[in-house]
């Protein structure tokens, strides 16, 4: 501490991301006694259930299947906020309900809005919808280290067997493009690569050549259970089939995702093959793309890297351009992970979703952002607003 408005860091070696890192919404303070009852127990009181802290709303409870309750915090830095009395969190899977809770009135604000029924919602003035060109990647993650997925050719296989164009339209209602780069473009050095053609030849040419004339029976999961994603597992699931790759699918709840995905002690144990799943970036660093998802000593559990993709070359690239903060030279070690890592293709690279939130117009600064988060630091609510 240098005074009471500084603080110098000095961290164990250069962190080229540490800047933008601490500019996430991740990064939080964590209450010193909070964190200190929490060790005090072994770990047995959960932070996230016990919060405390400076924010503009203090927790009231916490339930992850039901709701999340926070209220105003009168002792908050600015007087003048927050504006709301409090918030209710409210997880809803399905898409038709979450659009009807809207609809009634039940829900203020609903997010991620369901697309198809966008069109009816814009008609009517007492609602508003956002559309946010996002930075959200959604993917399918191969297993690489089981067969026939060490192949490479059976993964640029499952990439070729892939309308992407299609799978915008069919399962996002057109609120998606095809993935052309391994992280969003909106991040600095990011390199147009694809999107990855659709050829269903070329992809039964290539299982062909790794020994599968006649495809092979796998699993698809699903890192969600929403109805969205039900959509895309079908989609991928009957595109997959016509290459002569039969599938199985399983949606998981997030306890089980956390537990037989991100639980896994060792690559050799793991049971996932085909994972979808999502990552969206907030640092709009390319360090917690490449690295979180696709470093080799970022498996589960550490990480979240469930292809289980091993590469000294990439890895060594991310080592050397997270120690330097010449931003060109970076860049430049970046560009050669990206075609490394999409010529491997421990991925099948599908889309970046358009963002979609539905809200009553009363409700005003509660905004969806590029990262999917949403802004409600100013949320106030106006009952003179005309729409309703």
């Amino acid at each position: 501490v240098l005074d009471p408005y500084k603080v110098r860091f000095t961290l164990q070696s250069p962190l080229a991301t540490f800047v933008r890192r601490l500019a996430m919404t991740n990064p939080q303070m964590i209450c010193p006694s909070l964190l200190k009852d929490a060790h005090g127990l072994e770990g047995k009181k959960v932070t996230a259930f016990n919060a405390c802290g400076t924010g503009p709303y203090t927790l009231v409870s916490f339930n992850p299947a039901e709701e999340l309750v926070v209220k105003k915090n009168p002792n908050y830095r600015d007087p003048s906020l927050p504006k709301l009395d409090g918030i209710v969190w409210k997880p809803v899977v399905e898409n038709s309900t979450r659009a009807a809770m809207l609809h009634t009135g039940e829900a203020q604000f609903v997010f991620p809005m369901p697309n198809e029924q966008i069109a009816q919602f814009k008609g009517d003035p007492k609602f508003r919808i956002e559309e946010v060109p996002s930075i959200m990647q959604r993917y399918l993650s191969i297993n690489t280290t089981v067969k026939p997925f060490d192949d490479v050719r059976v993964r640029q296989a499952i990439n070729y067997a892939i309308n992407k164009e299609a799978l915008c339209k069919v399962a996002f209602a057109g609120y998606a493009v095809p993935s052309a780069t391994i992280y969003p473009a909106e991040i600095p050095g990011a390199l147009k690569l694809g999107p990855w053609p659709y050829d269903p030849k070329k992809a039964r040419e290539l299982l062909k050549e790794a020994g599968y004339p006649n495809g092979f029976t796998t699993e698809i999961w699903s890192g969600y259970s929403n109805s969205t994603s039900a959509k895309v597992v079908q989609f991928l699931q009957q595109q997959l089939a016509q290459v002569g790759i039969k599938t199985t699918t399983r949606m998981l709840e997030p306890g089980v995702r956390a537990q037989i995905v991100y639980g896994v002690k060792d690559p050799k144990e793991a049971k996932s093959r085909l994972y979808y799943i999502g990552w969206a970036d907030g640092s709009m660093d390319p360090d917690w793309v490449l690295r979180p998802l696709l470093d080799s000593r970022q498996a589960p559990p550490k990480f979240m890297n469930t292809s289980y993709y091993s590469n000294p070359k990439f890895d060594a690239l991310l080592d050397e351009a997270i120690s330097t903060t010449d931003e060109a030279k970076r860049t430049a070690l970046y560009q050669q992970a990206q075609k490394m890592v999409w010529n491997d293709a421990p991925w099948a690279y599908l889309v970046y979703e358009v963002g979609t939130a539905g809200a009553d117009v009363r409700l005003k600064n509660f905004h969806l952002r590029a990262d999917t988060g949403i802004d409600f630091r100013e949320a106030y609510w106006d009952e003179s607003e005309s729409g309703k």
